[in-house]
């Protein structure tokens, strides 16, 4: 086979692995520069960005949320000290009306405001009555956010809780007094009212996404959380995993060199 040949096969695999790759646009509102935890904000910023990098997504960096969304299909909104405001709980209703996949990060009890206005968002898109709570801070993962990066269990930092999952599904969860708690819920395409077809996720505990805190476990969920979002609001670029770019691009050279054999 020449050079020639070598180089063209090489060249439709890696167009086959990144075609595969293709997701959506991605939006991260930071509010860095009100944040009381520069650091840990900091940090939570620069690992989501590089996990959303990782599998192939398009990141934009903002402080504060912009005013039009349009351009998005994903907003990862880790502002976890402050609260959403009737402008912004507005902005977001109309994007998951339009499709839009939205994370939420809260946390504990420090940090009420930032928890009540992500349940009145909830609650004001359908999602149930849900309220907050404590609970422990080591948690079951549930399918699907399990895999297929593997985690059974995550070890949180001090979170907040969910008294219910509303009409959702719990990302994790623990069982308390014959109830079940948990600091991570979402809304699948469907699952809110309010918001047919768009899809909401939370996590009341920042530190998880830090990449630093209960490795792998975490960076895994983080990881998860980052295909379901995908998977629903984006299924026709369903973010892949490397082994699965590898295999697609695999599959093209030999098409290609099944080929030029039976020619």
């Amino acid at each position: 086979m020449t050079s020639f040949k070598v180089k063209s096969i090489v060249a439709v695999a890696a167009l086959a692995a990144a075609a595969s790759a293709s997701a959506g646009e991605i939006l991260i509102v930071s509010g860095l520069s009100g944040s009381s935890e520069i650091s840990t904000t900091t940090e939570v910023l620069d690992n989501l960005k590089s996990l959303h990098t990782a599998v192939g997504n398009n990141v934009t960096v903002s402080d504060l949320l912009p005013a039009d969304l349009s351009g998005f299909k994903q907003v990862w909104d880790i502002r976890f000290d402050q609260a959403l405001n009737a402008a912004a709980q507005s902005e977001y209703t109309s994007f998951l009306q339009a499709g839009g996949g939205l994370f939420l990060m809260g946390e504990n009890a420090g940090f009420m405001s930032r928890n009540d206005s992500i349940l009145s968002l909830i609650s004001s898109l359908g999602g149930g009555t849900i309220g907050f709570t404590t609970c422990d801070s080591y948690q079951v993962v549930n399918a699907p956010f399990n895999g297929p990066n593997a985690v059974n269990a995550v070890g949180f930092l001090a979170p907040g809780c969910f008294d219910s999952n509303g009409t959702g599904q719990w990302i994790s969860s623990t069982p308390s007094g014959g109830n079940i708690l948990g600091s991570g819920i979402a809304f699948g395409v469907g699952s809110l009212s309010g918001a047919m077809t768009g899809a909401l996720t939370s996590i009341l505990d920042v530190n998880f996404m830090q990449g630093v805190y209960d490795q792998p476990a975490s960076q895994n969920l983080t990881k998860n959380l980052i295909g379901f979002v995908g998977g629903q609001v984006d299924p026709v670029n369903p973010v892949s995993e490397p082994g699965t770019l590898m295999l697609a691009g695999l599959a093209a050279v030999g098409a290609l060199a099944s080929r030029r054999k039976a020619a």
